[in-house]
């Protein structure tokens, strides 16, 4: 079988060669499947980076196991701090030979056609420097949701705004310019995604292209459930924390500065969420950071401080406070 493929992959050295890279931790019961999804492929031109995050529950021996089976499978551990998927996406990144890449998380599927329907549509637009492709949305009751995306006329704009129309799993990259841009930024705890898209939009300008039109060839797998608990909730404040003097500085480097006023949605998600798992004194700090970015005003830098303390001592209704604070940050 090692035989086979490592002949295929002499008969096809024109064709251009796609990395898959995925990070994964303690999800032995799940990889499994989503590295039979990439074998299923019908372009057999890829090689699949796998990055372990220092998983202990059989990771190391399911995918030694693949690896021996498929030479077009590499296995490596991340051996430096710090952890998480984006250092590891980043260390994949550097293995990487493909002229293209692709990012799934280690839950993620393909459908067999999709690299190929991805090489296929960009040979047509092939003066980009990353396209996007439609995914289908799986929940833990295995329930389906084709995710189309809306055309926009800017996505810089959606993003901005937490609107967040494909995952990670959705983009093909040029890998060159996916490099020059320095990949993922490795701080971050969540909020991966905008973050490189968002960089990705403003390096790129017009020279990327969103496929609204065609069918969908991914699987993004999601919990039905809200994740509101204490550890969601301090990786997302960690992340605004670090994600929005870097995008505003981003957008003061491009030209964009008049655009800052738009990240003011990702307050609002995080004051709808996540805001009382975090200690006063860190969401007060959070709202200095949206004050001192120019994101808030100081009227409603001081109002927003002020509802907070009236929720903590009086109000005790989330569902009054959210109508003040969306009223409050609509303004």
């Amino acid at each position: 079988m090692l035989f086979l493929h490592e002949q295929s992959q002499a008969m096809n050295t024109n064709l251009p060669l796609v990395s898959i890279i995925i990070p994964t931790y303690n999800r032995a019961h799940l990889i499994g499947e989503t590295l039979d999804s990439v074998l299923a492929q019908t372009y057999t031109n890829w090689e699949c980076i796998v990055v372990d995050d220092g998983s202990t529950d059989g990771t190391d021996k399911l995918l030694t196991a693949y690896c021996e089976k498929d030479a077009r499978l590499q296995y490596f551990k991340r051996e430096i701090l710090p952890k998480g998927a984006s250092h590891c996406r980043n260390i994949g990144l550097e293995k990487a030979s493909g002229e293209y890449c692709m990012f799934l998380d280690s839950d993620d599927l393909l459908l067999d056609f999709c690299i190929e329907n991805r090489l296929d549509n960009i040979k047509l637009f092939p003066d980009n420097f990353f396209w996007v492709f439609p995914m289908i949305k799986k929940n833990n009751k295995n329930e389906l949701l084709v995710c189309k995306i809306p055309k926009k006329i800017s996505y810089l704009e959606d993003f901005l705004s937490y609107r967040i129309h494909w995952g990670i799993m959705c983009t093909l990259w040029d890998i060159k310019f996916l490099k020059s841009i320095n990949g993922f930024n490795v701080l971050y705890p969540r909020l991966n995604d905008p973050e490189i898209h968002i960089r990705a939009m403003l390096e790129a300008k017009t020279k990327y292209l969103v496929f609204s039109d065609i069918k969908p060839d991914c699987f993004y797998r999601y919990d039905a459930e809200i994740k509101d608990g204490k550890d969601f909730a301090i990786k997302y404040y960690q992340s605004l924390i670090l994600f929005i003097p870097d995008i505003t500085r981003k957008l003061i480097h491009y030209n964009k500065k008049n655009k800052n006023y738009l990240l003011k949605e990702y307050l609002k998600d995080y004051l709808r969420i996540t805001y009382r798992n975090i200690s006063r004194h860190e969401n007060l700090k959070l709202f200095k950071v949206f004050y001192k970015n120019n994101i808030l005003s100081f009227y409603q830098y001081i109002y927003l401080s002020i509802l907070y303390y009236m929720f903590l001592i009086f109000i005790k209704s989330t569902v009054i406070t959210h109508k003040l604070i969306n009223r409050l940050l609509n303004n």
